[in-house]
């Protein structure tokens, strides 16, 4: 093996994957659990079975592992293509309806967390400023696939702030976690609001 030629070991990739992998999943269940604050590095190095230097390197700091987290959750299919796809203005609306049920299904957990570490943690306020508005921006491309088939009511902003608005995991956690609403319900609560949307 020459000088500079990096060796690559297979296991080993494989072991650096796991411990990701293990990391991420253990401080998902944290946080939902307890909350950013209440969340520290070694625990979730305990629950993965890892050591705390192996979390550092796995993914980062605290913040960084919260990040980390979040994207996994709100990362999913690209609907861009079904709703592309879509023949009629009542199949873009439940493409939309069922992405946006996917996507609050796994991420009002973590959702519900980063809201609690904003008021207090000043890289948790910014992270959910960023959150707010790359999911502003996601409702402006969904709304620009249900356009194809529809207009909108009223002005086009207001109609991508209200869609916005009904794409908030908070809904979800209100109507699904307190009142106790069918993950079907809550689709047929969305598919009634975006049609709403629609001239």
């Amino acid at each position: 093996m020459g000088e500079g030629t990096r060796y690559h070991s297979p296991t080993r990739a494989e072991q650096a994957r796991r411990n990701r992998r293990a990391v991420i999943e253990a401080a998902h269940d944290l946080f939902v659990e307890q909350g950013f604050g209440a969340t520290t590095i070694e625990q979730i190095a305990t629950r993965a079975g890892v050591s705390k230097p192996t979390v550092f390197n796995a993914v980062g700091n605290k913040v960084e592992v919260f990040r980390t987290v979040r994207q996994e959750a709100v990362s999913g299919d690209d609907p861009s293509q079904e709703l592309a796809a879509a023949a009629t203005v009542s199949e873009a609306v439940a493409v939309v309806a069922d992405h946006i049920t996917a996507v609050c299904r796994r991420y009002q957990g973590i959702h519900a967390a980063l809201g609690g570490a904003a008021g207090t943690d000043a890289a948790m306020a910014d992270l959910y400023d960023e959150a707010e508005r790359r999911r502003h921006r996601v409702a402006g491309l969904l709304l620009a696939g249900l356009e194809r088939h529809a207009r909108t009511r009223g002005p086009r902003e207001r109609a991508q702030d209200r869609l916005w608005s009904l794409m908030a995991p908070d809904n979800y956690a209100r109507l699904v976690g307190r009142r106790r609403w069918s993950q079907r319900a809550y689709r047929d609560w969305l598919t009634e609001e975006i049609c709403a949307l629609l001239a």
